[in-house]
């Protein structure tokens, strides 16, 4: 059950997608809760369901040949089975999303503050000479020099990593309560991720909203986020504090996804620890743990019985596993 400080909550979430090789279910059941002002860290290999369960949540997906079914209430709405209209009235005041490649997301033919005008416009009925002027105030928050200058500028004349700053301006506009942020710093250079990444803390912080990160790298939510959830094959596998899901993992999965990020602490060239195997064709999946053609630890058990999402510890850690790692196997955070 939500509370005061609930602002979203997600029950028994899929996602299936109808293919012409059958029915590809790309988010199974998922359910999770998230508080006002916290910021939580969604991670697992690409094709592990991430970015499709963000964009449901966000209502974004496709109008035909898919079928959504549970629950997503966000600040007293639900999102699936709403109305298109509906939707649009949340899109930008309630929620908005940081797309992982600004220029998909600009239109490289239109000015950036025009852009960012055009949502202050329509969304907050503001006159253009409110709107431009908040404009800059956005561009200014978001870190660009010399913002009234900028204002003028097409997409194609900044770097990637000042496009990606007007997207998150373009996102903020509407000061909306949760911030979904998929992979906000694929193809930037590790100096500029962590601008962007500090940037997002920033404003999260001064605009008090929530913050769902959506990445493959578990260094990307080591210290930026209060709790993180695993997902493979379209299902949680993990769920906990960071603290917890660094030191006190019980997913081998999660191990070998840790294992697998590159450490400062490694002599250099240190060759980086790839997790065996191919992540599970979705169309048909085997009948037991997802993970378990993979896990040097599965047994007879693991290939016959999908385990469920089961508590760990008293503060909501929960794994889905039959053979789980010992507590003290945990990395330190």
């Amino acid at each position: 059950m939500s509370d005061a400080t609930t602002l979203l909550v997600v029950k028994d979430l899929a996602t299936t997608f109808q293919t012409p090789s059958g029915p590809l279910p790309a988010v199974g059941g998922v359910s999770f809760t998230l508080k006002e002002n916290e910021t939580l860290g969604i991670v697992g290999e690409s094709g592990s369901g991430k970015t499709v369960l963000s964009r449901t949540i966000m209502g974004l997906q496709p109008r035909r040949n898919v079928e959504v079914t549970g629950s997503v209430l966000l600040n007293g709405f639900e999102v699936v089975g709403a109305s298109e209209e509906a939707k649009r009235a949340i899109w930008g005041l309630e929620v908005a999303m940081v797309f992982q490649d600004p220029m998909t997301s600009l239109n490289p033919v239109m000015r950036i503050g025009k852009q960012i005008d055009e949502i202050l416009r329509v969304r907050l009925k503001m006159d253009r000479h409110a709107a431009k002027a908040r404009a800059i105030e956005l561009l200014e928050l978001v870190g660009i020099p010399s913002p009234a200058e900028r204002y003028g500028v097409f997409p194609g004349e900044l770097s990637g990593g000042m496009r990606q700053r007007v997207v998150i301006a373009t996102a903020l506009a509407g000061s909306p309560k949760l911030l979904m942020a998929d992979e906000p710093t694929t193809g930037l250079d590790v100096t500029i991720q962590a601008q962007i990444l500090n940037l997002l803390q920033s404003v999260k912080d001064q605009m008090s909203m929530s913050v769902v990160l959506v990445t493959h790298d578990l260094g990307v939510v080591a210290t930026r986020t209060s709790r993180i959830i695993v997902m493979y094959a379209g299902r949680i596998v993990e769920m906990g504090t960071t603290r917890d899901v660094f030191a006190r993992h019980r997913m081998p999965y999660t191990r070998a996804l840790l294992e697998g990020s590159p450490k400062v602490s490694n002599p250099s060239h240190t060759r980086l620890l790839a997790i065996p195997g191919r992540p599970p064709n979705l169309l048909d999946l085997p009948q037991g743990c997802a993970f378990a053609p993979r896990c040097s630890f599965a047994t007879d058990i693991c290939r016959k019985e999908r385990p469920e999402l089961e508590p760990s510890f008293e503060d909501g850690h929960a794994f889905a596993c039959w053979n789980p790692l010992p507590v003290s196997q945990g990395v330190p955070a």
